[in-house]
């Protein structure tokens, strides 16, 4: 079990937010969280891809130059997905740390990619790239010391970094000891190189103090060379459970991150003709795939290819995706997966299809991301990062609650709607206070619909509550029929007036 600091370290409170949020969003405690972003930061400045300007190129060169460059200086940062992380970093990165850090590989990955944005955007929150660990984060990265030296950095390729936090934990041995590594690793450039001139300065100094007479003199500079000369074996990869190191071992994450490529599905229902497209790592992969779909549709009634590439990322989804094709029948629905996201164009589908649809992808793809199902849901998840409560709740009117016809009960198609909606407003800045105001349109009585909207504000209220936002925070307000937004004179405008509008309370 490794040890880590439950607290956090006073040098860093400019991440406590986001370490918060991120452990959260993904049902991980606050440790797993904290050696999830070490790891990152260790990545960020590993001194074998050139620090934290060789993190940049090596975006640059996937071609996420836009994105990387949004995250350096004020922002607003572009968000990354998994599948975007794991193409710029390879898998195995994404493999080793989720095995070190003890958490489920799809759920690291797409935690990582949450942390990034924000991460590097506070590294270089000066708009400058930082040529080594800043030091007002190096106590964050001493407190993981301990996990540092049980992964090994070489297990994680870690470099550098990784080398820093254990010995900075090492180095609290002794306060003779301590005092010397950390300066030992301020000066580490190539973290190879400089750890064998320190274990040379230090073996010198044991030989003028041995010379000197005294064990008490030259005692802590031996354990300072030993100390340094473990750090050096983890550098160079080795392991717990390796007796000799494998010098090519360090550059393969860089290699596969050369051929790492998405997996991808796209899927159209036309009356029945279903026509598909793309890309999976295996034979078998792609035979299980072909063989749902000819035994949902038909074998006449599939067209397209699916190609086989051995350089293409897992499909997590693939599984929970041939299993949910029974209830991809309705017509013009079309959808496309691409890593870790999943876009759907539901224009040509009815309201009843597409609220049936929603219905069964509550919860069914975790750690993927589900766009084009509701406007105001990829709203949501356009915010950036610090979103003000105007935008908030901009986007929280866009997302379109339905009721049962002439109740206050919210349909079950909704639901999802609402509880994405709390977890945002649990984000919202300090202070914020939201009014949830129900409206009708004008069809029947107007003082039936007035209670009728303010029925329905108290429900959405009530379900957010239930889904963890504070009780006061929130107000509810029913307006009836008297703040129409659209023309009540055609079906299209009644269904516009029939919505819950959210605005910021006084």
């Amino acid at each position: 079990m490794v040890a880590v600091h439950s607290n956090y370290h006073p040098g860093i409170p400019m991440f406590g937010n986001l370490l918060n949020e991120v452990a959260a969003r993904f049902g991980l405690n606050l440790d797993k969280a904290k050696l999830l972003l070490g790891s990152l930061i260790a990545l960020i400045f590993n001194e074998k891809r050139g620090g934290a300007a060789g993190f940049v190129d090596l975006f640059r060169s996937r071609g996420m130059g836009g994105m990387i460059d949004s995250w350096i200086g004020n922002g607003p940062n572009d968000p990354i997905d998994a599948s975007q992380l794991e193409s710029a970093l390879g898998s195995q990165e994404i493999d080793a740390i989720a095995r070190q850090t003890g958490v489920e590989r799809g759920v690291a990955a797409s935690a990582l990619a949450a942390l990034l944005p924000g991460t590097f955007n506070t590294l270089t929150e000066d708009g400058r790239i930082p040529t080594g660990i800043p030091d007002r984060i190096r106590g964050f990265m001493d407190s993981l010391g301990d996990f540092f030296r049980n992964a090994g950095a070489g297990a994680l390729g870690l470099g550098a970094a990784a080398v820093g936090g254990a010995a900075h934990a090492a180095g609290r041995a002794g306060d003779a000891i301590g005092d010397v590594a950390e300066g030992t690793v301020d000066a580490i450039g190539d973290a190879g190189r400089a750890t064998v001139r320190t274990v040379d300065n230090a073996v010198d100094r044991v030989g003028d103090a041995a010379r000197s007479g005294g064990i008490g003199k030259w005692l802590p500079w031996l354990l300072l060379a030993g100390l340094l000369i473990a750090a050096l074996f983890w550098f160079k990869g080795c392991s717990k459970n390796e007796a000799t190191p494998a010098p090519s071992t360090a550059e393969t994450p860089t290699e596969v991150a050369a051929t790492s490529v998405n997996p991808r599905f796209g899927f159209a229902n036309a009356d029945g003709k279903v026509t598909v497209n793309g890309q999976v790592a295996s034979d078998a992969d792609k035979t299980k795939l072909w063989d749902a779909l000819v035994a949902n549709f038909g074998d006449g009634n599939v067209m397209g290819d699916i190609t086989v590439d051995p350089a293409t990322g897992a499909a997590g989804w693939l599984d929970k995706l041939v299993a949910l094709l029974p209830d991809f029948k309705a017509k013009g629905l079309k959808f496309d997966f691409d890593g870790s996201k999943l876009q759907f164009d539901t224009s040509a589908m009815s309201d009843v299809d597409r609220n049936a649809l929603m219905e069964k992808l509550n919860g069914a793809f975790d750690g993927v991301q589900i766009l084009g199902l509701d406007k105001g849901t990829d709203a949501l998840a356009a915010l950036r990062e610090g979103f003000s409560g105007a935008d908030l709740v901009k986007a929280l009117s866009m997302v379109n609650i339905q009721f049962k016809t002439g109740s206050a009960e919210i349909s079950p198609a909704s639901m999802v709607l609402v509880r994405n909606a709390a977890e945002y407003i649990k984000k919202a800045p300090a202070g914020t206070r939201i009014e949830v105001g129900g409206h009708t349109d004008n069809v029947g009585n107007a003082a039936a619909n007035m209670g009728l909207s303010g029925a329905r504000a108290n429900a959405v209220m009530a379900k957010l509550v239930e889904f963890g936002v504070d009780a006061g925070t929130l107000t509810a307000k029913g307006y009836g029929q008297d703040k129409p937004i659209a023309d009540n004179a055609t079906d299209e405008g009644k269904a516009q007036n029939r919505r819950i509008e959210y605005t910021l309370a006084q």
